[in-house]
């Protein structure tokens, strides 16, 4: 990391348009902490982690605790009164000793880093005439064949070519939802599955015998993150039925990944900005992803167009399907000053464009800010 002259960050609370219904429960709003570094020279950077629980053991207010406590840290005065080493460590080493732990405020605090220091990783190779596309899944979340039928036909004629249905509460039930959501469809898109966790290995594989396997391209995360024997059984038996499977909160790290391949517990491996810490380890694991022999899908569903603006610039150098960057389209309230550019179902990146966040918006949000002007960092 390069020296910072200022880091500053927000609590915020974003309230979602509809609630985002999933399988441990309904997301209403967006617990998110907005992070941004100022270095030396006047370059800006901004960072997010966006906390979901149930996903990650990471909780908002843990999140929010701890960073405070770099920030006092790093003004020489620990937010609790007691030093729990942080001041005598560098900014550096102490998202290293957190990586594992709070990998969602690492990733923020890196990224911020990173775009302050233009990172290449951020720059796409678009024309003035041609923008670079990077196409978005659609969430279908009607709760009958008719609402299911009518928010089809409003993402395909909207552009939107892959669409998701959110499963795993009940394997009967479940199944009835897709064979919906596939007469809804008629082979114009493609259907992603995703259980969050939500079943048991045993439901799971009675859910995939259920399945017309038509028109599905994968089934995600069926069983618990840390439960790989359910996922070994549930990934065999939907192989049988030509549905491959994919993993998600069980990925947090390379080491996943690679255990994921070994063990032959999925074929597809999605990967989200906030778990890897930096935009160039996600880069990583992606190229590990292909080396592997596996798929790679990347993208946040429960993120501000801040994180998903930075997954669309690497989902167009490595990704070949449809994007799950799509988090942005949910709250009510936008951070950028300009909206991110969304046209045909795909995030649309003009030659040069660069996001300003809009700062006002962003205090009249805030539940909290701290800020710290340390005297060096390295």
């Amino acid at each position: 990391m390069k020296p910072i002259a200022t880091l500053d960050a927000w609590l915020l609370k974003l309230p979602l348009e509809r609630p985002y219904k999933l399988s441990f429960g309904p997301v209403a709003e967006l617990d998110t902490v907005l992070v941004r570094v100022t270095h030396p020279d006047g370059a800006i950077g901004w960072g997010e982690a966006t906390l979901l629980t149930g996903y990650t053991d990471e909780t908002i207010g843990g999140t929010w605790d701890r960073a405070c406590e770099i920030l006092d840290s790093l003004r020489g005065r620990p937010s609790n009164g007691r030093a729990e080493g942080l001041p005598d460590l560098r900014l550096e080493a102490m998202l290293d000793a957190l990586d594992a732990s709070h990998p969602f405020l690492t990733t923020a605090l890196r990224t911020a880093d990173e775009m302050a220091a233009r990172s290449p990783l951020l720059q796409v190779a678009a024309t003035d005439s041609r923008p670079v596309r990077v196409p978005l899944l659609g969430l279908l979340q009607g709760d009958t064949p008719e609402r299911l039928g009518d928010e089809a036909e409003l993402l395909l004629a909207a552009g939107y070519t892959t669409l998701k249905v959110k499963v795993g509460f009940d394997a009967a039930r479940d199944a009835q939802t897709v064979a919906a959501a596939q007469r809804a469809v008629a082979g114009r898109a493609l259907l992603r599955l995703d259980a969050n966790q939500g079943y048991g290995a045993a439901a799971a594989c009675d859910f995939v015998g259920r399945l017309d396997p038509e028109g599905i391209e994968l089934f995600e995360q069926p069983c618990a993150a840390g439960d790989w024997a359910a996922h070994m059984q549930v990934a065999a038996v939907a192989a049988q039925r030509g549905l491959p499977l994919m993993l998600d909160e069980s990925i947090y790290s390379l080491h996943e990944i690679e255990q994921a391949a070994t063990l032959g517990a999925a074929a597809f491996i999605k990967v989200k900005l906030m778990k890897f810490n930096s935009l160039t380890r996600l880069d990583a694991a992606l190229l590990r992803i292909e080396a592997l022999g596996l798929q790679a899908v990347l993208g946040n569903g429960v993120a501000t167009e801040l994180s998903c603006w930075m997954e669309a610039c690497i989902a167009a150098r490595r990704i070949g399907n449809a994007g799950e960057m799509n988090g942005f389209l949910k709250p009510r309230e936008r951070l950028f000053t300009e909206p991110l550019p969304l046209r045909n179902g795909a995030i649309e990146l003009p030659a040069g464009y660069w996001p300003q966040i809009d700062a006002e918006r962003v205090a009249g949000l805030a539940l909290a800010h701290r800020s710290a002007r340390p005297l060096a960092v390295h």
